[in-house]
């Protein structure tokens, strides 16, 4: 399968909101946004603020998914004003096809250049565990709450090590970042 990762840009803050919904699993419920004003600071001007950082996927042309990090004072997996939260989404037609684990190692490469550790909050029967275990999170004991859909979550925690980008990463970003630079704008 082929694809594209990219930094997401201040200037594309309305993917955050977009993939926001499918984090906190409001696609599947149909509800808004708009119904949970404690998940806006999870997108609300990304990019603005010191230590926002993120990457999404491009796969047959369409976003497949993507992660970012914010330190966030009141966000559900919070652990201290050091350690920035992850909000993570793959779209439901790209799952169980590696592109959440391309998505988020590139994630923890960028990451560790500035941060020694991420946080998030999970539900408890969330698919997700599995694959943030995997990734080297751990639960965070007694952090059970009851999160924004009325169910139980958990923060974990990842320690980062500093990562060194393989080759064809490194070339990928260096590309895209020289294509965002001399885009031509008319």
């Amino acid at each position: 399968m082929e694809y594209e990762l990219y930094f997401l840009r201040s200037s594309e803050q309305y993917l955050a909101k977009e993939l926001l919904v499918y984090a906190t699993g409001l696609d599947e419920t149909g509800k808004s946004l708009d119904k949970y004003p404690s998940l806006e600071q999870y997108e609300r001007n990304y990019g603005a603020y010191s230590g926002d950082t993120g990457v999404y996927i491009i796969v047959d042309n369409k976003v497949a998914g993507g992660a970012w990090v914010r330190l966030l004072a009141n966000g559900y997996g919070h652990i201290d004003h050091d350690t920035p939260e992850l909000v993570f989404a793959v779209k439901p037609a790209f799952r169980n096809q590696g592109i959440g684990t391309a998505i988020l190692n590139q994630l923890f490469i960028e990451v560790a250049k500035v941060f020694g550790r991420i946080s998030l909050s999970v539900n408890e029967g969330s698919p997700a565990v599995a694959l943030y275990e995997r990734l080297g999170f751990s639960k965070v004991e007694g952090s059970e709450h009851e999160n924004s859909r009325g169910s139980v979550s958990f923060k974990m925690l990842k320690i980062l090590d500093e990562q060194k980008p393989t080759e064809k990463e490194k070339k990928h970003l260096e590309e895209e970042c020289f294509r965002k630079s001399f885009r031509h704008r008319d």
